[in-house]
């Protein structure tokens, strides 16, 4: 016991200069976000606990931005439809591969978990052309289709888990009663997935919300671009309005972090789902 008490308090120690060297730029960027361009361009964030300064001109001007307005209605165009594309493709595919008598199921799911090592970014320009051949770039189906497309494969994964879980007692009964494939997952299957669905829906509404490089390659058109890539196009030319890209990014956190909180304990038990033995 006395030797296990030095290695939790390194432990604690590290986790908490972790956390700290984490939140830096985000105390830095909420900062700049009140502060005056004449001093956050002239001084470091630090210098306002010696010299306090703040204003609510930077979300002014940012929340008067048309691009700024736009943006912030094409993200919740793009984040929604696209984070319920990704659950509901991942739920039916995970049942299906579970629970189902699908020949070469196994495989099939072993190889949709191998597409998880797959960085997105590889991925982006074999979309963009089949995008581009189904016309769907500058449209909002074509990157809901491409979020889902990358998001799929952990989805399916975070999915499956939960419902290898699951007592396969409870679908027999149900075949037996004469269920099909399809009531089962709707009426047994699905209203057990709570927890792990809430847990696909937090980080795929992360994701999607504050992507920008798929935003920038899948939607050339400026007028149905996100929020993110508003931003991008707001600093100005010699950086002018920084404190206001500070204020809008600032905003942009906003709903991610009341989805966050609200589905935390859900996120928590579905993101463990598996991990351990009831």
């Amino acid at each position: 016991m006395p030797r296990k008490r030095p290695l939790r308090i390194v432990m604690n120690a590290a986790i908490v200069c972790l956390v700290v060297v984490w939140l830096l730029p985000l105390l830095g960027l909420v900062i700049n976000a009140f502060r005056p361009f004449t001093e956050a361009s002239s001084s470091g964030w630090w210098t306002v606990f010696v010299k306090p300064n703040f204003t609510i001109e930077n979300f002014q001007m940012a929340l008067a931005s048309s691009s700024m307005v736009t943006g912030l209605i094409n993200s919740v165009l793009i984040t929604i439809p696209s984070t319920v594309l990704v659950v509901a493709v991942s739920a039916a595919a995970a049942f299906g591969l579970v629970w189902t008598d699908l020949p070469g199921r196994r495989w099939i799911l072993s190889f949709l978990v191998a597409l998880i090592i797959v960085p997105p970014e590889i991925t982006l320009y074999p979309t963009l052309v089949i995008l581009k051949a189904l016309n769907l770039v500058n449209t909002f189906p074509g990157v809901w289709l491409s979020h889902a497309a990358s998001a799929t494969p952990f989805g399916v994964f975070l999915m499956a888990s939960f419902f290898m879980q699951l007592p396969g007692e409870m679908f027999e009964a149900a075949r037996v009663d004469g269920a099909k494939p399809l009531q089962q997952f709707l009426r047994v299957g699905l209203p057990l997935a709570g927890s792990a669905a809430a847990s696909l829906i937090t980080l795929d509404f992360l994701w999607v919300w504050n992507d920008l490089l798929r935003a920038l390659v899948i939607i050339p058109n400026p007028q149905i671009r996100p929020l993110t890539a508003a931003l991008a196009n707001m600093g100005g030319s010699y950086g002018e309005y920084i404190t206001v890209v500070a204020a809008g990014a600032a905003l942009l956190m906003i709903p991610p972090l009341i989805v966050f909180l609200v589905g935390q304990k859900a996120f928590i038990k579905g993101v463990l789902t598996g991990a351990l033995k009831s």
